[in-house]
């Protein structure tokens, strides 16, 4: 079998790192998700607190979500690609958490809690990919064509 390109061997390693980073995401989502709804239903002493406690979770989900954006800040399908790993991982504990707490997939069920990760995902690759195309086109104009002699 004839070795691979060095291109494509290095897409390979890239798209592997993304997704190994993705699950290590997924894994501390889970675990921000896990200590979020214990703590909002097992100890009612802080129900006081439950303003800070959600703005304290929120704040944890985007900085852990940022972190793909500053890791492969010049590649948007890498970005996409960790972060709907790491929100598919975060998902499936989602789901799970729906059979000791029935009542938590009656505000936002399994499906549409995919969905809202998910397109917001694509929205901010799709922003990253945009903002890396015109920091290129800042630094480096594009150069027009030559027409081809007949």
């Amino acid at each position: 079998m004839p070795p691979r390109p060095k291109k494509i061997a290095h897409l390979d390693r890239a798209s592997r790192t993304a997704l190994r980073l993705g699950l290590v995401i997924g894994a501390a989502l889970s675990g921000v998700a896990i200590a979020w709804v214990l703590i909002a239903n097992r100890f009612p002493a802080l129900d006081r607190l439950a303003m800070l406690r959600n703005l304290a979770a929120g704040a944890l989900v985007i900085v852990f979500m940022l972190v793909p954006v500053c890791r492969f800040r010049s590649h948007a399908s890498h970005v996409l690609a960790c972060g709907l790993t790491a929100w598919s991982v975060l998902t499936l504990v989602y789901a799970v958490l729906q059979i000791p707490f029935p009542r938590l997939g009656i505000r936002m069920g399994t499906f549409h809690f995919f969905m809202l990760g998910a397109v917001l995902l694509g929205f901010a690759s799709a922003l990253l990919w945009v903002v890396h195309l015109l920091m290129t086109l800042w630094h480096e104009p594009a150069l027009p064509a030559r027409k081809r002699a007949h």
